[in-house]
């Protein structure tokens, strides 16, 4: 097959979990069929043709509202993104254009699409179909994508993606049904294909001596990402639980200061390679207690391939984790209860863990991709 992949940005300029996929997904499928990646990104993809998109440049964190305001408006629709998105795709002539995350390309990318009649599958990462910020949050507090630039995206991005969609696919059913329930794409033209990560050896549990829990956290550093609660849960915790937090952003220097006050806590930084396996290898639980709605995050299928059990937020698709104990987002005590169950229910981690490993093969990388493919090839030869 011819492929065209379309993403906003490429490691490492962008360092988010949908850039990684798309980068990884490229390297994968390159090998086996013609691949053609088209990026805002200044960087390539080494071994991936890739050619360049004229997209916006990234919003600073320290804009003001009214030039936050511009640069939304802008990423609407660009004019030079849909005429090069255009040529590039009918000049490879792709089999399917498989579209990623198009902040700052805007709806350009879909209208190129639509002009040329061209097979489509969208991957819906995030909600950037149906929100500006695309994690239906504003100045930090989950608003449910209420917004009138909201509403505006929506009629914009929403109908441009719509206008010619075979199949729309989502790691979680929850945004599978947001995008469905948005008017996106019909029921029967939406797919959940859940997340996939490398082989790692299941760990056995416990890890630890579970007189003395570990509990862990890893990933962005924001108030989003329920970090803040973690730490004021946390406080609570019996005097022998151990929590370590791997991971950067704006809530670093609080984190900082908690682990330096509190010799419970462990701040590791950004982690990768083996210092993040060893971080998965010494814990018990991994918590994420996002705050916004989530999709599925990477570090849960990384947790669910080492058998390690998870206690979520109740956020988006996150109560669909496998395994995972769930508790109500942004309530301190509720989480400090949820960790108290599965860590004091006798044997209910251990039983957990036990099925986690017993069906490892579906949280795989290689059976993501394998799946991925196959509804590549379902969009590539369909009527």
């Amino acid at each position: 097959m011819r492929l065209a992949f379309v993403t906003n940005t490429l490691p490492p300029e962008g360092r988010g979990g949908a850039e990684a996929y798309v980068a990884a997904l490229a390297r994968e499928l390159n090998g086996l069929h013609d691949v053609l990646l088209l990026t805002g990104s200044k960087v390539g993809l080494e071994g991936v043709r890739t050619k360049h998109l004229p997209g916006l440049p990234e919003l600073g964190h320290s804009a003001n509202p009214a030039q936050k305001a511009v640069w939304h408006a802008r990423d609407q629709w660009l004019p030079r993104v849909h005429l090069a998105t255009r040529r590039a795709l009918a000049d490879f002539r792709p089999d399917v254009v498989h579209t990623h995350a198009v902040q700052r390309l805007s709806a350009a990318v879909f209208t190129a699409i639509r002009s040329l009649g061209a097979r489509h599958l969208h991957t819906a990462h995030d909600l950037g179909l149906l929100c500006t910020r695309v994690t239906m949050t504003r100045d930090g507090e989950f608003c449910g994508g209420r917004c009138l630039e909201c509403r505006v995206q929506r009629v914009v991005r929403g109908r441009a993606a719509a206008s010619r969609l075979d199949l729309l696919v989502a790691p979680s059913d929850h945004v599978r049904r947001r995008h469905v329930d948005a008017g996106v794409v019909p029921s029967e033209r939406a797919l959940t294909i859940r997340q996939g990560a490398a082989p790692a050896p299941a760990l056995s549990r416990p890890v630890g001596n579970l007189d003395e829990p570990r509990l862990g956290y890893i990933g962005t550093l924001s108030r989003i990402k329920g970090v803040a609660t973690l730490l004021e849960a946390f406080a609570g915790a019996p005097q022998d639980w151990h929590l370590t937090i791997g991971g950067s952003g704006e809530l670093e220097g609080l984190v900082r200061s908690r682990a330096e006050a509190d010799p419970r806590i462990r701040f590791l930084g950004r982690l990768e390679g083996e210092a993040k396996e060893t971080f998965y290898r010494e814990l018990d639980v991994l918590v994420i207690p996002s705050e916004w709605e989530e999709n599925a995050p990477l570090v849960a299928a990384e947790a669910a391939v080492r058998a390690l059990p998870a206690v979520v937020s109740d956020r988006g698709g996150l109560p669909e984790i496998a395994e995972a104990e769930t508790f109500e987002a942004r309530d301190p005590g509720a989480l400090l209860a949820a960790l108290h169950r599965i860590l004091e229910t006798p044997g209910l981690l251990e039983e957990r863990s036990r099925r986690l490993e017993g069906s490892r093969e579906r949280f795989l990388w290689s059976t993501h991709v394998t799946e991925v493919e196959r509804v590549l090839t379902q969009v590539a030869t369909a009527r």
